[in-house]
């Protein structure tokens, strides 16, 4: 699944080689921070049918799989 990353660049020193790297960088780091286990560990999901958080492993995987919809009976609760 293809994401737009927006990298906002402040510093007036920043050249074409510079913002490269950074954009490699980013496509190092996006694998790790969009990993499953990422998602299972910063953040909860609660049913809103039963008003419980979800545990189960294979209901979390497939709806971390699966993507949000607005029609989805899940939703996120960050804990930060």
């Amino acid at each position: 699944m293809e994401r737009e990353l927006l990298l906002a660049v402040k510093d007036k020193n920043y050249n074409k080689e510079r913002v490269e790297n950074e954009i490699e960088v980013m496509k190092k780091l996006l694998p790790y921070i969009e990993a499953y286990s990422t998602f299972k560990e910063n953040n909860e999901i609660l049913d809103l049918h039963t008003h419980k958080l979800i545990k189960n492993n294979i209901q979390l995987k497939d709806f971390f799989e699966s993507g949000v919809q607005d029609h989805s009976r899940y939703h996120i609760i960050c804990k930060n």
